[in-house]
């Protein structure tokens, strides 16, 4: 509920402020898959330099989710935050560089990367949810949960929990400067 309240709050924000935050359908499909890949990028970079940082707050209660994989208390932790205002945070603290864009460049697409960022974290939540409490995933959807189970079984990798495009990305470009060597 915090995620689609904040998104929804932050779309209509930047179409209120900035009216031409949504000029067109086609700008705004752009804003769309710009959001996704941010919050792609966004889910990455947290978990890898954050979550798993070795020490902090956030790294700690991180921790506290590796080890209770399939214990009694496993969904207790299975939620990025237990605080709705956590939720707020992350939606508002991702919103100001690109309220910054809207801002100075009158970008018009930001309406679509709210949403896009909204759908993404709603789907990141419940597919997470599912893949560590066996809830039911199309099929399509297997491979992911896969992928992100041998994260915790690792711990050193796959840091992307439903859409691995950051993980093969930086997977590729790894492979890649190996073999250049």
């Amino acid at each position: 509920m915090a995620a689609l309240l904040s998104g929804s709050v932050l779309l209509l924000i930047s179409l209120k402020c900035f009216p031409d935050s949504a000029i067109s359908t086609r700008g705004f499909l752009f804003g769309m898959v710009a959001g996704l890949l941010y919050a792609n990028g966004f889910e990455y970079c947290l978990h890898r330099f954050l979550l798993h940082a070795g020490h902090g707050i956030f790294s700690e209660q991180h921790m506290v989710h590796h080890t209770t994989l399939q214990s009694p208390d496993a969904a207790r932790y299975v939620n990025f935050s237990s605080n709705p205002w956590g939720v707020v945070a992350l939606f508002c603290a991702n919103a100001v560089p690109f309220l910054i864009l809207q801002w100075f460049f009158h970008i018009g697409w930001i309406a679509g990367v709210f949403a896009s960022f909204a759908l993404y974290y709603m789907a990141f939540e419940e597919i997470h949810w599912r893949t560590h409490m066996g809830g039911w995933l199309p099929k399509w959807l297997r491979p992911a949960a896969r992928h992100h189970l041998l994260h915790h079984a690792r711990g050193t990798d796959r840091f992307n929990v439903f859409l691995p495009i950051l993980d093969w990305v930086i997977h590729r470009t790894s492979q890649r400067a190996k073999r250049a060597k």
